[in-house]
């Protein structure tokens, strides 16, 4: 049976075409057929597409069969998967509709869900083909073949000889037919132990013999060659390159060492001159420490100014979001222009008659304009920008005029254009023009697969408990490490690795990263659970909340609810421009070790966490001693909604009320659309352990 079972997995290759040519055919006949001229094709069109449903049902099923072999990149896999049976679901949903087109329902859906289909079958289609053949396997016809080097280095001598020069070589030429999606020949060129343990036919070369190499001696044949590497049609590696390559061998074909390391004939010389060009960078030059009183200013007017470090002058600035840009602003941080190198002004309502005021910062290094409204027409500004390493204009209204002064940048050697109005041709111009500049035109990580890993989704049941609360940790991905903390730091290596289910006992922080060797880490998933131990008897508030948000009053506070984001589901109260006191009875004398408070941020809605909570206790409700206090930063720029848990430690207390006093910001900071309004302090729950 298992036999019988991998056999039609590995059918798979064969049977996939079918509904890709039937349902095609069938979707065409469709199309044509509502011609009165073509509409003797409507009859056949209905048992075309069930013969398509049914080759669709198994193709899903036989590549569903044949995944369970492994060896293919794990991303791209999970999309062709669920894409190829969302194909064969989406098939039946197109039969059915065909038998009830007459219908209503079936006239008006029919045609454009079998639209939709076609558009799953072409993006499975692709992604299938990417397993097999290499993810640029599409648009490999369409790259430049005399594309110049563009590894270029400042100081020769520091550079690693396999990570720096060899590796990307391979990339460039090798990495397309063996990689994790396609291992042509049982040779993963992806990884440093896949270089050591070679292929099926044997070693991938010999340290200190080039001539007995054998991706060397393949390499060397005539083209016509059946065995020449890279394959006729594929990039060919040039006679720089593998003189390179025998030299790395020749060398020791070593991983770890710096070309200063290693013996350098004359000829190697002359080609490493070639992969070497001389840096200008800013943080060679002298300039004057920025004056702190300005930038107090400046940050106490809403421009949040950051500084590189205590050794260089130099600092960084981001309005982020900021809907209410004009020349004031960008004036004003004039009086950082010779200190600035990096200005984010991405999403904001910056536009090509605020793009002169750029030109006063002469030593930007990065900008960024992505989601704003720059046409590029008066771009040319920049050119006296002669620092500038990295330009984002992803998602404007960029046009091909703007592409003339952006190859004029001299220093530049980033630039984002993804969903803009540039033409691919233009691109292709800047891309001759300037064949060092890395120019991303557009390539979607999420859905064509990413080197860097998704984070571990966190399940708890309830992010509120009394006794202990059951975590559980979850990533679809093989061969992944989890490491976790319950401190609220940010988790490495080092962490607890997590092996199975645990539980917590008390008020945790927890963050979680994946590891996998050859990926890049996860940045971490946050969660915190609070451990209320006691119930709370009672509470009394100093003031009643606004009316539009007083859920049930002061036991809203204790009714172990959770608000959400959506703060008009009833569970939140809501004190605008005003701050708030509530004291709670734990009905006898408790040992208290930490208080906890849940409040909301939603700055768009004038809503902002508290500035700072003060805790007081005491055992007969008129003496109260004041134990912690918890200060809380305004934020200097425009945030998601969020719900957050603040916990207050404490030193053991005896006492039966607690006082908590909730300050608010009370206006709005003077970077809102709506500065100096009055603004919300949201809270829903307060725990006590």
């Amino acid at each position: 049976m298992e036999i019988l079972t991998q056999l039609f997995g590995r059918l798979h290759p064969i049977i996939l075409h079918m509904p890709i040519g039937i349902l095609s055919v069938a979707f065409l006949m469709e199309w044509i057929g509502r011609k009165e001229k073509y509409a003797s094709l409507q009859p056949a069109v209905g048992f075309i597409i069930r013969i398509g449903m049914w080759s669709a049902i198994l193709a899903a099923i036989s590549g569903f069969l044949l995944s369970l072999e492994g060896g293919y990149n794990e991303a791209m896999l999970w999309w062709h998967k669920w894409l190829g049976m969302g194909t064969a679901l989406i098939s039946m949903v197109v039969y059915f509709l065909h038998k009830e087109k007459n219908s209503r329902l079936g006239e008006q859906l029919f045609f454009p869900i079998f639209g939709i289909l076609m558009l799953f079958i072409g993006t499975t289609g692709h992604l299938g083909g990417s397993l097999t053949h290499g993810s640029d396997f599409l648009i490999e016809p369409f790259s430049n073949k005399k594309k110049k080097k563009t590894i270029v280095f400042s100081n020769m001598d520091s550079v690693m000889i396999f990570q720096d020069l060899v590796q990307p070589i391979f990339k460039q030429k090798c990495i397309t037919c063996h990689n994790e999606s396609k291992v042509k020949g049982e040779l993963l060129m992806t990884t440093i132990e896949g270089f050591k343990d070679g292929g099926k036919t044997g070693a991938f070369f010999v340290a200190g013999y080039p001539e007995k190499s054998l991706f060397l001696q393949r390499a060397n044949l005539p083209l016509e060659e059946k065995k020449h590497m890279p394959p006729k049609g594929k990039k060919q590696l040039s006679s720089d390159e593998i003189t390179l390559l025998e030299w790395w061998i020749a060398e020791g074909g070593h991983f770890d060492k710096k070309i200063h390391e290693l013996k350098k004939s004359d000829k190697i010389k002359t080609i490493l001159a070639k992969y070497t060009e001389s840096d200008k960078s800013i943080f060679t030059l002298k300039v004057d420490k920025p004056n702190l009183s300005t930038i107090q200013i400046l940050r106490q007017s809403g421009i949040p100014v950051k500084i590189v470090s205590d050794q260089n002058s130099f600092v960084t600035v981001s309005l982020r979001g900021r809907k209410n840009l004009d020349k004031n602003v960008l004036k004003q941080l004039q009086k950082l222009s010779e200190q600035l190198i990096e200005l984010d002004l991405s999403d904001t309502n910056m536009n090509d008659g605020l793009l002169s005021y750029l030109g006063k910062f002469p030593h930007l290094q990065k900008l960024f304009l992505q989601k704003t409204q720059v046409t590029g027409e008066n771009l040319n500004v920049l050119n006296e920008l002669e620092y500038l390493e990295y330009l984002n204009l992803y998602d404007t209204p960029l046009e091909d005029i703007a592409l003339e002064p952006i190859a004029k940048l001299a220093g530049l050697k980033n630039v984002f254009l993804w969903q803009t109005n540039v033409s691919p041709k233009a691109i292709q111009k800047l891309k001759n023009i300037r064949p060092r500049l890395n120019v991303n035109a557009g390539v979607d990580d999420e859905v064509f697969g990413s080197t860097e890993l998704k984070p571990p989704l966190i399940m708890i049941e309830e992010d509120i408990f009394t006794d202990s609360v059951l975590v559980k940790f979850i990533i679809n991905f093989k061969g992944v490490n989890i490491h976790y903390t319950l401190d609220g730091t940010t988790p490495d290596s080092t962490s607890v690795k997590y092996s199975e289910p645990f539980y917590v006992k008390k008020t945790s922080d927890i963050q979680v990263i994946a590891k996998k060797e050859g990926w890049g880490t996860s940045f971490p998933a946050k969660k915190t659970v609070v451990r209320a131990k006691y119930q709370i008897t009672s509470v009394k508030l100093n003031k009643q909340p606004n009316d539009r948000y007083k859920a049930e009053g002061g036991s809203s506070l204790a009714n172990f609810k959770k608000g959400t984001i959506n703060f008009t589901e009833g569970e939140w109260l809501g004190f605008e421009g005003t701050h708030m006191t509530a004291t709670l009875d734990m009905g006898k004398i408790l040992k208290i070790t930490n208080v906890s408070v849940s409040a909301l941020e939603a700055t768009n809605s004038y809503i902002f966490f508290p500035k700072q909570l003060n805790v007081a206790v005491s055992a007969d409700g008129k003496n109260f001693k004041n134990v912690a206090k918890k200060t809380i930063p305004t934020t200097l720029t425009p945030e998601p909604s969020f719900v957050k848990n603040f916990t207050l430690p404490l030193e053991t207390q005896n006492a039966r009320y607690i006082k908590i006093e909730v300050k608010s910001n009370l206006v709005n900071p003077s970077w809102h659309p709506a500065p100096g309004a009055p603004c919300w302090v949201f809270i829903d729950e307060i725990m006590v352990e």
